[in-house]
């Protein structure tokens, strides 16, 4: 029998895979249901294309909706600018609830016979995969559901502003379903004690978030926190620690859902005895986080500059093309991005966060 500790997107794809493959798979979670860490809201597949293929490569089929906006609004702290995203598109799917993408894996984990044991007690000791999320607070989250705003229903917006997300770190609106929609604010270590009060300031003195916002009707609240690391090791003590447990997450952009997947289809396949684990890892999962990792160092370094830096040549209310900036394009790119993800790490360790 193996043990998966945690029944987020990382353990359900380690099970699952365990279970297609033959193997007796149990699922422990502590709290009562599938999709209880979060509130309902909306998060990207980052570095995944389109998303059917994705799941299908790591051995899962979800049934799941995705979600594609047709506009982003995109804030700065000098300008607010509509992007063309037509050569770009990510998918989003729900996170939390009953239609969230783990309450479908975990449908399927269950058509594939794995067992499951809620608000269960089990200890790391007594686990094979350890999928628990994030020990730590290095960067966190504040949102509010809104009723009844104007925004509209096929877009989202992003704002890079320090004084309200400091220090290059950002906000969003989601729509959530026809009459409802988030509002996001995300902050790394040391601002966390202030976040909710960053919340409140950026609705009242930002336009674009005051127009929509202001005066709506809030029905409900959340929050959440992350941590983010490159482990020397994710198999440890013979237990194969998968997602957020293991530090795969996103300090960039918040968006480590692909890791969390990929990393439970790899332990369980080096369960099965398909390669080495922290080998695979290191092949499939750390590139794309050292892409995360460096381009939090500019974030930190610059703040909302970067971004304005970026979007100079645009005036408020432009459409904006931003395909040409990708910076993969330059000439000497992975040298930079190399030392800037190691400037990074060199800054957490002196620092203590992102």
């Amino acid at each position: 029998m193996k043990r998966i500790l945690g029944a987020g997107p990382a353990g359900l794809a380690a099970a699952i895979n365990l279970a297609k493959a033959g193997e007796n798979a149990e699922v422990h979670e502590s709290r009562p249901d599938v999709g209880m860490r979060f509130a309902p809201n909306l998060q990207g597949l980052k570095y995944v294309g389109q998303p059917e293929p994705f799941m299908q490569s790591l051995n899962l089929a979800p049934k799941t909706e995705y979600k594609y906006f047709k506009k982003v609004f995109f804030g700065t702290r000098n300008k607010d600018i509509e992007l063309d995203i037509s050569k770009s598109k990510i998918a989003f799917v729900e996170r939390g609830g009953k239609r969230s993408l783990e309450y479908a894996l975990y449908e399927e984990a269950k058509g594939e016979g794995v067992k499951f044991h809620f608000s269960s007690k089990m200890g790391e000791s007594e686990a094979d995969v350890i999928a628990t999320g994030g020990k730590c607070c290095e960067f966190a989250a504040i949102g509010g559901i809104y009723e009844d705003t104007d925004f509209p229903r096929d877009s989202y917006a992003a704002v890079f502003d320090d004084r309200y997300s400091p220090f290059g770190w950002y906000s969003y609106i989601f729509p959530v379903s026809s009459d409802r929609i988030e509002f996001v604010n995300c902050v790394s270590q040391p601002h966390v004690p202030k976040l909710a009060a960053l919340y409140e300031k950026a609705i009242s003195e930002r336009k674009v978030l005051r127009d929509f916002l202001s005066g709506k009707k809030k029905v409900g609240s959340f929050g959440g926190s992350g941590s983010a690391r490159i482990p020397k090791s994710a198999f440890v003590n013979g237990k194969y620690y998968v997602g957020e447990a293991a530090g795969f997450q996103d300090p960039f952009m918040g968006f480590g859902i692909a890791y969390a997947l990929r990393s439970g289809k790899l332990a369980a396949d080096a369960m099965m005895g398909k390669g080495d684990y922290d080998a695979a890892w290191k092949r499939e999962i750390l590139p794309h986080m050292r892409k995360d990792f460096a381009r939090r160092f500019v974030m930190s370094v610059m703040g909302d500059r970067a971004v304005d830096t970026v979007m100079g040549k645009y005036k408020n209310g432009d459409v904006a093309d931003i395909s040409y900036a990708a910076p993969e394009r330059f000439p000497l790119y992975g040298a930079v991005e190399r030392g800037f993800y190691h400037l990074e790490c060199a800054k957490k360790a002196m620092t203590g966060y992102w």
